[in-house]
């Protein structure tokens, strides 16, 4: 029986496309995906800028409300200690 050269057959699956690797090119996807995820986390997780921000800001509000009360404080001592001088000495 005699052999016939059969033409090659081709591959379903490129293994190259615009000549890179097709492996190369899914771990680039990845780390770029990766990084994406980093960066999303970075800007909105439990420990991102915008809980930084969030903070910042509730420290000036508070810082804010401490100078009033102790504005108000000093007033009351004030008038405390004018109503004291007032009453006669026990």
């Amino acid at each position: 029986m005699e052999r016939l050269d059969l033409p090659a057959r081709k591959s379903a699956l490129p293994k190259a496309f615009l000549g890179l690797p097709l492996g190369r090119i899914a771990m680039v996807l990845a780390a770029v995906a990766a990084l994406g995820v980093y960066v999303g986390i970075l800007l909105f997780g439990p420990n991102s800028l915008t809980v930084l921000l969030g903070l910042e800001e509730q420290r000036s509000v508070y810082e804010n409300h401490i100078r009033m009360l102790k504005a108000k404080n000093a007033a009351l001592q004030k008038e405390y200690f004018e109503l004291k001088q007032l009453e006669p000495d026990q």
